[in-house]
């Protein structure tokens, strides 16, 4: 019998780090054993256009170099036209479209219409995409509603990375179909519980956030509160890895701290290693999350974790319970770690429970076998 064909449209992807291009990823990891997979996705520096891996095509495609970091505009030229026309040459059982009010995505699903292949759109927001500027943010509002509205004359069906998501998408009266929960692979425990990113020789308390280094991430939130720390306790170290457009800012206005060490980009074997090496993560977002990934990894390596309320963290983590939900601002995320580095007992035990709840709740084998059902009742 003949593998069906499912084709993903994702502004982004590997080796660009993110939670979507994970999420992406992960699945496509479990179920390119049952399927036969193509990516769309956008150009990346120093990447090839088209790469193919075991029953996975990679095609990406051009885009205008405005806002290309964080926001990527399809330029339809003629190497654009050419790689389509490579894309088109299969004929697809099912789509998917990752995040809702990307470009990528409204082009995924005007494909998808035109070539009558039955759709999902997973969503990974939680709130109004934000760049902390008010006047861009005003109109940026308005276009994401007009995006989404548009998008909904073009697909019905949706669901979220977490539960957060689904209650988002009603703010665009849109009546999700159910949950794909970000995850994790929990065999990446045993694979990684003895890399070590780097000795504790100096038994130092070891902070720690991944991920990109944009403004609403917090990072700058993090690196105060921990400024305060460093007046009372002297066996602490923040390490910071990821890069974005903030990251030489931060080098320059923490440069007096000699204790925030800044790592720059890892890649997820490093990543892991760092959080194997680490007793505290820290995720300050103020990001429109879906369900962060690091949180997931950091929890899976026995991180206790201290995270705003954003995206679905407290489907993962309840408050005072196996872990800690700290407010968006310097003052709560000092007081949150300062919980944790005046309690042994209580940060050992926050460790345990975590990882506990992260394998037996929030697994990718999981995840993947509720898409493949949906794949196989809707596809064609």
């Amino acid at each position: 019998m003949e593998k069906k064909e499912i084709i993903i449209f994702s502004e982004y992807y590997l080796p660009k780090l993110g939670g979507v291009e994970r999420y992406t990823n992960k699945l496509i990891e479990e179920l390119k054993e049952k399927y036969n997979i193509t990516i769309v996705t956008t150009i990346l520096d120093g990447v090839e256009d088209y790469d193919q891996q075991e029953n996975v095509k990679i095609f990406r495609v051009p885009v205008y170099n405005i806002f290309k970091s964080r926001y990527a505009f399809i330029k339809k030229n003629k190497k654009f036209k050419k790689i389509m026309s490579e894309v088109g040459k299969t004929h697809y059982n099912f789509l998917i479209c990752q995040t809702r009010f990307f470009p990528m995505t409204s082009f995924g699903a005007k494909y998808a219409k035109k070539n009558h292949i039955p759709m999902i759109v997973i969503e990974h927001g939680s709130s109004h995409f934000s760049i902390n500027n008010r006047i861009l943010d005003f109109f940026g509002k308005i276009y994401e509603h007009l995006i989404t509205n548009r998008l909904k004359k073009k697909c019905s069906n949706y669901y979220g990375v977490s539960q957060r998501c689904v209650s988002w998408l009603k703010h665009f009266k849109i009546d999700a179909l159910g949950v794909l929960y970000n995850s994790i692979d929990h065999k990446d425990y045993n694979k990684f519980k003895d890399k070590y990113y780097f000795k504790n020789k100096e038994k130092e308390i070891n902070i720690c956030y991944a991920g990109r280094l944009i403004k609403e991430k917090g990072v700058y939130e993090l690196c105060d509160a921990f400024n305060k720390l460093t007046k009372g306790y002297k066996n602490i170290k923040l390490n910071i890895a990821g890069d974005g457009p903030i990251l030489n800012d931060l080098k320059l206005k923490y440069s007096n701290n000699k204790k925030i060490v800044f790592l720059g980009k890892l890649d997820f074997d490093n990543v892991m290693g760092l959080y194997n090496s680490c007793d505290i993560f820290v995720y300050p977002s103020m990001y429109p999350e879906g369900l962060p990934t690091s949180i997931l990894e950091a929890g899976l390596m026995k991180c206790a974790v201290v995270a705003t309320d954003r995206g679905g963290t407290v489907e993962v983590i309840t408050h005072k319970k196996d872990g800690l939900i700290c407010e968006e601002n310097v003052q709560s995320i000092h007081d949150n770690i300062k919980l944790l580095l005046d309690n042994h007992k209580l940060l050992e035990e926050y460790k345990e429970k975590l990882h506990q709840r992260i394998i037996e709740n929030f697994t990718w084998n999981v995840t993947a076998k509720k898409l493949s059902n949906i794949i196989e009742k809707e596809s064609r």
